[in-house]
């Protein structure tokens, strides 16, 4: 396997940190894993299936070649590497059980060191706590995730991908009308009035902000929740008259219209039991007591940026036949891909939970790091901390985007060039992000929606853009053609409008 770029990669926690020593360093990218093991001689490796188990949706199934399992180095790359593959599908199109096929018996100790990656090794994985996938697994599919292997008596599975939007939520076009929009995030609830017009456009005609809840410690949205649309309704009045429909986005998971609540994370973190079991039908019934007779519809937030994006900023144009991948740099990355038809596939779409990168670590550290930290608004503290910048310039975290941002774009060369590689370093995570999700929803655009708070307008992306390239050039698994464009102050109202064209999209009459 090729030596990574990275030469800082030191070691990993047992029994994988031998591989990143420094006289056998493995490239610390999961992208450059996954070209060696595509590039395996078919001849000399042995195939697998991984089938993922989706029921009432589509099995989603992958096939790859593994190396000479008798080798002891292969055999713990062998052991990341699928491990790595089986996080990543499970964060993207969800399941609730994995079976390993291959056309040998199963090997014992491959399927052990698997499961106890993603099983027993819950926050040893990667930075994000695997304790939120398997509660979303039970939330979404009443049962635990399960990770099995078996012989197959004929020929493997053939891949088959998630792609298409069979059985996920296909919006229409959106009927011009008023709608009454709200994005619950994790700190902050935005709401607005949103105006569909007869021409495809979009007009906001309010914009107003609350703390989502006055302690974050202790919230839990199944209880907030009609406390939230009591305030919608004294600051808009009679307002809302006119509204023909509501359109709620969430911070969490939402699968075909369901909440999928998980305990102690995000906006359900101190939700008793009961009110987890509960939380599905308050979310649903809570708008229609507070506006009896307007449809009300629930997505995710990503969704609802990725639906703005797609019919009111040209993503549909932009993306061609390909999908449209959209990012916005929040607490965490807020991340969507829709479809050619602007459609969302069945899935958790949990792109924050990717691995992309081993991680170098202290040894008992985790084993991957996600697009969490380098692809949220403080991605540009982080990726100046590792270069040391913050401690020369005497700089605290939510001081690195206006000072970096202002090098950048000031006068002096040398600080500008400086600023401008910390935003390549954010360029290059991109690349390991859409490279991940490329390989499952090939990819033919990418918007970021602009923030005036994070600094992140033309210069800083073209910045951005440029450490995508860097890293993509000699790199086929990432998707280098793919548009990239930056859609300039958008993220206050990407995601009202993407709820509202879903509420509106619901309710056609």
């Amino acid at each position: 396997m090729a030596a990574g770029t990275d030469q800082a990669v030191s070691m990993l926690c047992d029994p994988y940190r031998d591989l990143f020593a420094a006289e056998q360093a493995v490239s610390p990218y999961l992208v450059d894993w996954s070209q060696a093991f595509a590039d395996l001689d078919p001849t000399q490796a042995a195939p697998v299936a991984l089938v993922f188990k989706r029921s009432p949706y589509p099995d989603v199934v992958e096939r790859w070649l593994l190396p000479d399992l008798a080798d002891p180095r292969s055999r713990r790359i062998a052991e990341l590497h699928l491990s790595a593959r089986l996080n990543n599908v499970l964060s993207i199109a969800g399941a609730h059980g994995i079976d390993i096929v291959t056309p040998k018996a199963p090997d014992a100790g491959l399927l052990a060191a698997v499961r106890g990656n993603l099983l027993a090794r819950l926050d040893d994985f990667s930075n994000m706590s695997l304790y939120f996938l398997h509660g979303l697994v039970q939330s979404a599919f009443g049962r635990d995730l399960s990770i099995n292997a078996s012989q197959t008596d004929g020929c493997l599975p053939e891949a088959r991908g998630h792609g298409g939007a069979t059985g996920g939520e296909k919006p229409g076009q959106a009927r011009p009308g008023l709608a009454l929009a709200v994005n619950i995030g994790q700190h902050l609830t935005s709401w607005g009035l949103i105006r569909l017009t007869r021409d495809g456009g979009c007009v906001v005609e309010r914009l107003c902000r609350r703390e989502t809840c006055l302690d974050l410690t202790r919230c839990c949205l199944t209880a907030e929740i009609a406390d939230i649309l009591a305030a919608v309704q004294s600051d808009l009045g009679q307002a809302t008259d006119g509204v023909e429909a509501v359109g709620i986005s969430l911070a969490a998971t939402v699968l075909d219209g369901r909440p999928l609540p998980v305990a102690e994370f995000g906006l359900f973190a101190a939700c008793s039991q009961g009110e987890l079991d509960r939380a599905a039908t308050v979310l649903h019934e809570a708008p229609a007591r507070a506006f009896p007779g307007r449809p009300a519809v629930l997505v995710n937030d990503g969704r609802a940026q990725a639906l703005f994006a797609f019919h009111f900023a040209g993503g549909k144009t932009a993306a061609g036949s390909g999908h449209l991948l959209t990012l916005r740099l929040g607490a965490c990355p807020c991340v969507h891909c829709l479809d050619a038809d602007g459609h969302s596939p069945p899935g958790f779409d949990e792109f924050g939970w990717l691995a992309i990168r081993a991680v170098p670590s202290r040894p008992g550290g985790p084993l991957f790091s996600t697009p969490r930290h380098p692809l949220s608004h403080y991605g540009l503290a982080a990726a100046a901390h590792e270069l040391g910048l913050l401690a020369r310039y005497g700089l605290g975290i939510e001081d690195a985007i206006p000072f970096f941002h202002s090098r950048l774009t000031g006068e002096d060369p040398e600080a500008a060039r400086e600023a401008a590689g910390i935003y390549r370093i954010l360029g290059a995570h991109l690349a390991m992000l859409a490279a991940e999700i490329h390989a499952h929803r090939p990819l033919g655009a990418i918007m970021v929606m602009g923030s005036q708070a994070n600094r992140l307008d033309s210069p800083a992306f073209a910045a951005l853009s440029d450490g995508y390239a860097a890293f993509a050039a000699g790199r086929p698994l990432v998707p280098a053609t793919a548009g990239r464009i930056l859609v300039e102050e958008a993220s206050a109202e990407a995601g009202l409008v993407g709820a509202a064209f879903a509420a509106l999209s619901a309710d056609p009459a």
